[in-house]
Formats: structure tokens, sequence, C-alpha cells
């Protein structure tokens, strides 16, 4: 996907994790490593959450446990 076409909340998280590699001194294999886990595990639980939001939504099951 082209830079200026990824979600600002992927670029900034990838800037982050970037920044963080190089503050703790990952080589470039050690940070493509961290960046795949970070944001595999992030897009996971977005697809996680986004799926129980939508069923939340669809059967009420949210308003019984906020009462």
């Amino acid at each position: 996907m082209p830079e200026d076409k990824k979600p600002l909340w992927l670029t900034t998280l990838v800037s982050k994790v970037n920044a963080i590699a190089e503050e703790v001194g990952l080589d470039d294999r050690g940070l493509d490593r961290f960046r795949e886990f970070i944001v595999s595990t992030a897009k996971a639980q977005y697809v996680a959450g986004n799926s129980a939001g939508i069923h939340w939504a669809r059967t009420g099951k949210n308003k019984s446990a906020a009462a």
C-alpha cells in the first residue's frame, strides 16, 4: 500500500515503532520483526473489537452489560 494511502492510525503506529526501535538499538531485522508483530497484533485486535461491536449493536447485549 502506498505510504499516502495508509490510514493515519497505521502511519502513526509505524512511526512510533520506528522511534522505539531506534531508541533501543534494534537492527533492521529486529525492526522488521518488531514492526510486523505490533502492526499485526493491532490489526487483529481492531478486527476482533469491530466484530464484537457489530455483534453487540445487533443483539443489544451491550445495553444489558451497562445496566
